[in-house]
């Protein structure tokens, strides 16, 4: 009678050990996750940043947000907003490989198209940056 009185307790309390173990295991992973999210697309706007002024002449600052990975193939986008020297703005929606050293894509319409190609070029002066983390840079 007394050892089931010790396995009611006993086997309740090995239950609940499980379950907060791994309930921290899974926070623990959704932890690391997020930061390697954060690195990777903070290694694909810079990669970015720089196609961008090897593209493009004229750019006083870049603000990118709604960054997105793909699980596979692996593809990046993001949404990038752009301020010229001659406070012209231009924003559209990206995507991005770390190879490339210019980058013309995106989702575009014919206006911003014709914006951005009258402005081909290379931006050599360092450019304001707002990451996707809303943190502040310069490249």
């Amino acid at each position: 009678m007394k050892s089931k009185k010790i396995w009611l307790i006993i086997v309740p309390l090995v239950l609940i050990a499980l379950i907060i173990g791994g309930l921290l295991m899974w926070q623990n992973k959704v932890k690391e996750d997020k930061e390697q999210a954060l690195k990777r697309n903070r290694k694909y706007e810079v990669s970015l940043v720089k196609a961008l002024k090897n593209s493009y002449a004229g750019i006083e600052e870049i603000r990118i947000t709604k960054p997105n990975y793909t699980y596979p193939p692996g593809s990046w986008s993001c949404d990038v907003e752009m301020l010229f020297t001659d406070n012209k703005k231009i924003k559209y929606r990206i995507g991005h490989s770390l190879d490339e050293k210019q980058n013309y894509n995106g989702s575009k319409t014919y206006e911003q198209d014709d914006f951005l190609s009258s402005r081909k070029g290379k931006t050599t002066n360092s450019i304001a940056i707002h990451y996707s983390d809303k943190k502040k840079g310069a490249q």
